[in-house]
This record gives C-alpha cells, structure tokens and sequence, in this order.
C-alpha cells in the first residue's frame, strides 16, 4: 500500500480528497501576495496538499509557477535560500547549464572560523538578492512553496529576512511545518511575516471513507470502517491500516497520538513535538542535532523536558550498544512501551 504523498499527475490528482476550506484559503493568499504557513501533524497530507495548490495555481485563469522545495534539505538559512535559487533557476531556464547557479553558490558559501560569523548576514542578503534576480526573469508570478521547514531554519529566513523577502518582486510564499511546533514557527519575528495561518486537522469520517474509496477500491465496508476507527483522521496511518487489513493483520491505534496529546497537556507543545520526534525516529539523546533543530529546542530545554516526560511515565531511558562505539552502552529516551 503506497502512503507517499501524492504528485501534481493528472492521475494522482484525480484521487485527492478536497480539503476544500484549506485548498481555497491557500489560493486566496496566494492571489493576495499574502505569506501563508500550513501546519499539520506528520502524516497530515501537507505535502499532497501544496502539490494540490500548485496543480491549481498553473490551471487557474492567470496561471502561476510554483516551485516547491524540501525544508528538510536545509539545516540553515543559507542552505534553504540557496536551494530555493537552483531550483527557480532551473524553472526559468529548464534546458539551461548548472554550471552558472552552481558558481553563483559557490562564491556565496559560508566560509569557516570567525570571518563566517561575521559574514553570514551579508551573504543571506547576497542569496535573497540573487533569488530575486532569478524571480525577475518570469512573466509571471511564482509561488514558493517550502514543505517541511524546522521552526529555527524558519526564523532565520522568513523572521531576520522578512522584509527582504516581502520586496521580491511577483514572489508568493506557502510554507508548511509540523502542528506540534506551531507555537515556535509563530514567535517574534516569524510572526510578522506569515499573514495567513492554515491548519490542517483530521480528516472526517466521511473524507476518510473517500480517501480509501480512491486510492483502496476493492476495500470492504467493514474494513473501511476499521481503518476509520484506529487512524484518527491521518491520511497516512488511514491508508497504513487498510495496507494492515488487506495483509490480514489487524491495526492497532498508535499509542504516540495519547501520549503526545498528554504531554502538550503537561508540559505544552514543545512537549508534543519531542514525543513526535521520538515517534518517528526512535530512541534518541536529547543532545540529537536533527531533533534539536526539527523541533526548534536548545539542548538544555529538550533534556529538561524528556526528564519531565520520564518522570510522567511517558518516556522511558535503555541502553544501546552502538556499533564502534567501547565503555558504557549509549542511555536514549524513547516512548515507554504500554504494559
């Protein structure tokens, strides 16, 4: 059973469930130059819904480019800024050489030590002048799409930059990002610059039966039903469960989904977002550098927070022996198993 997220094809298009109320207060931000952040939980449809939008966009009236980019790729403000510009490039001149947006980046990397500290906000200007070249050289506007940014990366481009990238001439922001974090994309200064706050919440029952209904035909009533009940309105769990149902095993509801909501409760969203974070990926240090900057956490606040989850029986620490690694078996924090 396939959950990737779906494509901008005509075919996997046709098997979309509208997000009607979503999709058109995108739109309408879109066509307004009005930056728009999309937050939802993993597994939400967020990245089928952006290519939704920019299916739309380029067969509306006065069509419109998008170029949409993994936020994930990008562990810095340069590194988003710059795969921002190779791709717009590659959009206004498909059959164009990389070798000029390639010698254009390479003249702006980071150097190292001191002197990159000091010229860091100098070449973020440099990157967001050259996106702005790049955008100049359509006939018309583009919307830049960003799915998945971490809420630091977030800060240091769309809040130190925002009003570099206001200026930009025909350009439309739609970013996307992890509803656990929602209250970190949206502190100063990255507030100011998002005018428009779109969530994506659980599907409906009756969505949900349309989403099986397209992308599971030959799924009985009862196993629609089934799936319904443990999936929680995620279309991703949804279609994992009727993949479960079809293999003859029964799904299961995952227990991450109590426990995050129990640790929002207890200790507020950055709460959620670790248990999350640990959800995906396993038994992990607070000392983790993708988590850290997934969930926008310094390393004292995200240690401080896992010992508060442990002490409320929500996390557990174990032991890893890690390969190469001698002494001591490495402690990682991972959700507690239900007893």
């Amino acid at each position: 059973m396939a959950t990737q997220p779906l494509a901008r094809s005509r075919a996997d298009q046709r098997r979309f469930v509208d997000r009607t109320r979503e999709t058109n207060s995108i739109i309408r931000a879109v066509v307004a130059s009005q930056p728009a952040l999309v937050l939802g939980q993993s597994g939400s449809g967020r990245t089928s819904l952006l290519n939704h939008v920019a299916w739309l966009l380029a067969r509306q009236k006065e069509s419109r480019d998008a170029v949409m980019v993994s936020g994930e790729l990008a562990s810095n403000p340069s590194q988003l800024l710059g795969v921002l510009v190779a791709r717009v490039q590659r959009l206004a001149e498909p059959a164009g050489a990389r070798a000029r947006w390639m010698d254009d980046l390479r003249a702006l990397s980071m150097p190292d030590g001191p002197f990159g500290q000091v010229a860091q906000p100098a070449i973020l200007m440099e990157l967001v002048d050259l996106l702005g070249e790049r955008l100049a050289a359509f006939h018309r506007p583009v919307c830049l799409m960003v799915d998945g940014i971490t809420p630091t990366v977030a800060h240091g481009v769309f809040g130190s930059l925002r009003n570099e990238l206001w200026a930009l001439p025909g350009a439309a922001w739609v970013v996307s990002g992890d509803s656990a974090a929602a209250t970190l994309y949206l502190e100063p200064p990255a507030d100011a610059f998002f005018e428009r706050i779109v969530e994506l919440g659980p599907l409906t029952d009756a969505d949900a039966m349309k989403l099986l209904r397209a992308h599971v035909p030959d799924l009985v009533d009862a196993h629609i039903e089934r799936a319904i009940s443990v999936a929680n309105g995620n279309p991703r769990r949804l279609l994992r469960a009727a993949g479960d149902l079809q293999e003859g095993i029964a799904p299961v509801s995952s227990p991450a989904d109590e426990f995050a909501q129990r640790a929002t409760a207890l200790a507020g969203r950055l709460a959620g977002a670790i248990v999350g974070y640990l959800a995906a990926h396993g038994p992990t240090a607070a000392s983790n550098e993708a988590m850290l900057r997934q969930i926008g956490a310094s390393r004292q606040r995200a240690s401080q927070l896992m010992h508060e989850l442990e002490s409320a029986g929500l996390l557990e620490t174990i032991e890893l022996h890690e390969p190469g690694r001698r002494g001591r078996p490495a402690r990682r924090f991972a959700l507690r198993t239900p007893a």
